[in-house]
């Protein structure tokens, strides 16, 4: 953010460690116990778990699925090019595409796929991350290999290579076979060629089936996100939260807001999955997630939380200015004896305002972040909250306080 921009307004975001590699399913893992009586016990719970989770993530792939198919129904409702037949088309052509691609996949990957084809002089051809320093690797990754798809049997650089040109994603879990680049020796998945004996990675997860070759990164692999993410390390520079179900930094642990589950949502303005995402993902002042790129782009024309409508940083000088605005703007006479009923999106309270065509002060924190309820004529009754009846005046009669208001540090 540039120097004018942080002077407009001041924004408190809290960074969280993102993923290494999209598309990770999180099974947990429990810690075994060293005590032998007690392994039997420990066993059956890790199992437990697993299978919970992956229940836990079947619900989540499929609600995603359904938040995808929704949005696409919504943009054909409203594309006024299309006749009434032609959306009806069109969305029985979304609501039946899951399931008449899911059985054309199935049924391509239930078939036995060969993994024991020999090379082809395009497997053997090096990929590069930079062509022009020859660093092997493809444009997502620097690596000197190429993995086999195990639903396919097609050799790739990466899993992103293969689900570009795939009608099926790869299960990259699944990965047993590696090509050492250097000398195209098919071998088993691992860090270094077991014929010209180079290193072919960094970092290598043999959980993941992760290479990573740039020198500059650090990664490690966090057993309940069930992924790698970029970072030093668990109780280094991150710690998990349990209840965030995330990686966040360490200097926050015991000190930011918990929102169950936090991650596994998708970003309000771009609609990408987060907890999964290869993109950089912060946390709000009021808690919610969102990327940083969508962040920097969404702060320049909104000053609330796009998911709470929470103000986003200490407003107090941009509502004092509106108070001086409309008291050197005053409403039309006839709109006098006009109120309105409002709910404050900053401290959650409802109470009365005097009409405006756009701004209404609330009257217990001063924030003009609020939504119109309902307008009312002084001849109408007013109905009370809590057997009074609650009036901003919306003037700086009203002193502005930051009581209810998320302050620069997002406390």
């Amino acid at each position: 953010m540039s120097a004018s921009e942080q002077e407009q307004i001041t924004i408190s975001t809290i960074p969280v460690s993102f993923n290494e590699e999209e598309g990770a399913d999180t099974d947990s893992f429990v810690s075994m116990s060293s005590d032998s009586s007690n392994s039997e016990v420990d066993e059956s719970a890790i199992q437990d778990d697993k299978e919970e989770n992956e229940e836990q993530m079947k619900l989540l792939r499929l609600q995603k699925e359904q938040q995808e198919m929704r949005r696409k129904i919504i943009s054909v409702q409203r594309d006024q090019t299309l006749s009434e037949s032609e959306k009806a088309k069109k969305i029985q052509e979304i609501m039946t595409f899951t399931y008449k691609t899911k059985n054309h996949i199935n049924t391509h990957l239930n078939e036995k796929v060969n993994l024991d084809i020999p090379l082809t002089e395009k497997d053997k051809a090096p990929t590069y991350n930079d062509e022009e320093n020859r660093i092997l690797g493809c444009k997502h990754y620097q690596r000197a290999i190429k993995f086999q798809a195990s639903c396919c049997g097609k050799w790739f650089t990466c899993r992103f290579c293969h689900d570009s040109v795939s009608d099926h994603e790869v299960d990259r879990k699944k990965t047993t076979k590696m090509m050492c680049m250097y000398c195209n020796t098919v071998q088993k998945a691992g860090q270094k060629c077991i014929k010209c004996e180079r290193c072919l990675a960094r970092y290598y997860c043999d959980k993941c089936k992760l290479w990573d070759d740039e020198p500059k990164k650090s990664i490690y692999h966090c057993d309940d996100c069930g992924i790698c993410r970029i970072g030093k390390g668990l109780g280094e520079d991150y710690f998990h939260c349990k209840k965030c179900n995330a990686c966040l930094a360490i200097s926050l642990k015991g000190n930011h807001k918990c929102i169950e589950r936090n991650l596994e949502s998708n970003c309000p303005i771009c609609g990408e999955y987060m907890f999964t995402s290869t993109s950089i993902v912060i946390f709000m002042p009021c808690g919610h997630c969102i990327h940083y790129k969508c962040h920097q782009e969404y702060i320049q024309t909104n000053y609330h939380c796009p998911t709470c409508f929470k103000s986003l940083a200490n407003m107090n000088e941009y509502f004092r200015r509106i108070d001086t605005m409309l008291q050197q703007h005053k409403m039309p006479p006839e709109y006098e004896n006009w109120h309105s009923y409002i709910l404050c999106n900053d401290c959650e309270k409802r109470s009365y305002a005097k009409y405006h065509f756009l701004y209404h002060k609330c009257a217990y924190c001063s924030s003009y972040n609020t939504k119109v309820l309902k307008t009312y004529e002084t001849s109408q009754s007013m109905p009370s909250i809590n057997g009074t009846t609650v009036l901003s005046t919306n003037t700086n009669e009203n002193e502005h306080t930051n009581e209810n208001i998320n302050d620069e540090d997002g406390q």
